[in-house]
């Protein structure tokens, strides 16, 4: 499916400046453009936690046994990793491989702070999941190489839908039935766990309905979120709470933990979440695992099911001295060989599409319950790919928005108006 800020084409045909092998060789590929040797420094931020990281020490360890005379020193950010980077990029102490939330790759780019990865975007199709490849880009080049996504799925109380005779909802309008008939059925649950204070659970739902976050015409950035269908999207959302009665009043904060928390007391019959929500829920209730089932996202009345491809890319930064060694570097992390034991501890899909094949067919998302994840992969998209996306999130408008319709301070219409002069703003001047 074509979409309008989905770009798909290149602006050049050149070839891309790094060669990715996304296969599983044992013998470790030349890398061009200089000599591979020395050291590189590499910061991994989130999703690389406390679990992960000895996965990552000892893929470093291999890369420079691989390699002799190199030496990959690593260093784990914490929750500020954004603001770690941008001070980094800002004061020119940058590092040369950072692993960096997909999100803030175009932000970056646009900082001039990245080195292009492949000047023809569309040479990376069939490697990558396209979602991810859209993630990279900046005007027509691709600045970050896709290395993990999380996407999300219904997870639903499997118990209580048989004991009503329900099927896992295939639509938006099936959730709302299911929901209420739940409800109805078991006191003291509520039919859908509404998550009022993120975003990426709902924001969605506008391609679900058949409308656009924004779009790009002759260079120029509209916003589009005060479209008929953007409104009936967060109208729709925001009903399962003020009409319906679904969910508790406090839900309008709620972020995605909250909700997996109320899951897992038994308190929530349905919710969307990422397969790290379905993790919470396990790990707070064991008992509660035979319970569970998950499904591929609902559509809604523009006919697909689109969501939000989350996750991390791998950037190599221009302010790197030795980039033969980051550029193999980054070629050796991308194996799938060494990239599936990394995504597998966080939880996450692989963006590579043979990682990904490997981890749906005979891999730990070949898993009844996160099965749909790997099926919902192909049908996810990024947001719009411009540098200043990191202003409309970090002024919380978007989520601002939906809490204010939620909360009856403004119709939906008037919501939706005032967020997309926000948002233009924002991004108008792209």
């Amino acid at each position: 499916m074509q979409h309008r800020w989905r770009i798909l084409t290149a602006t050049s045909a050149a070839a891309g400046l790094l060669l990715l092998s996304a296969c599983g060789e044992d013998a470790p590929a030349p890398a061009t453009g200089g000599e591979v040797t020395g050291a590189i420094d590499v910061w991994m931020g989130d999703p690389i936690g406390a679990t992960q990281q000895p996965v990552v020490i000892q893929l470093a360890k291999d890369y420079e046994t691989a390699y002799p005379g190199t030496k990959v020193n690593l260093r784990f950010l914490g929750a500020d990793a954004h603001k770690t980077y941008l001070t980094s990029i800002a004061g020119g102490t940058v590092p040369c491989v950072a692993l960096i939330g997909n999100t803030w790759s175009p932000e970056f780019a646009g900082l001039q702070a990245l080195e292009p990865i492949a000047q023809d975007p569309a040479s990376m199709q069939g490697t990558y999941t396209q979602s991810m490849i859209d993630s990279t880009v900046l005007d027509g080049v691709s600045y970050a190489v896709p290395y993990d996504t999380g996407v999300r799925a219904l997870i639903y109380r499997k118990d209580l839908f048989d004991a009503a005779g329900l099927a896992a909802p295939k639509t938006w309008d099936e959730v709302l039935t299911a929901a209420t008939t739940v409800q109805k059925a078991n006191e003291g649950v509520n039919g859908f766990g509404i998550v009022g204070g993120n975003q990426w659970y709902w924001l969605p739902m506008i391609w679900n309905w058949g409308g656009e976050i924004a779009v790009n015409s002759g260079g120029a950035w509209t916003a589009k979120v005060n479209s008929p269908e953007a409104v009936a999207a967060f109208t729709f959302y925001s009903e399962l709470l003020t009409k319906h009665k679904l969910a508790p009043a406090g839900s309008v904060t709620w972020q995605g933990a909250d909700a997996a928390k109320a899951f897992a007391l038994g308190q929530v019959g349905m919710m969307v979440g990422g397969s790290w929500d379905l993790k919470t829920i396990i790990a707070q209730n064991p008992g509660m695992e035979a319970q569970l089932a998950t499904a591929p996202m609902p559509s809604g009345p523009g006919g697909n099911n689109d969501t939000f491809a989350g996750g991390s890319n791998l950037a190599i930064f221009k302010g790197c001295k030795n980039k033969a060694t980051a550029k193999s570097f980054v070629d050796f992390m991308m194996r799938t060989d060494n990239l599936v034991p990394v995504t597998t501890k966080i939880g996450l899909l692989p963006a590579t599409t043979d990682a990904l094949e490997k981890e749906r067919t005979t891999g730990s998302f070949s898993a009844p319950l996160l099965k749909a994840y790997a099926e919902q992969a192909p049908n996810t998209r990024s947001i719009p790919p411009v540098s200043t996306w990191g202003k409309v999130e970090g002024t919380g408008a978007i989520v601002n928005a939906m809490q204010s319709i939620m909360n009856g301070q403004k119709t939906a219409e008037a919501a939706m108006q005032e967020l997309a002069g926000q948002i233009d703003a924002a991004i108008g001047q792209q």
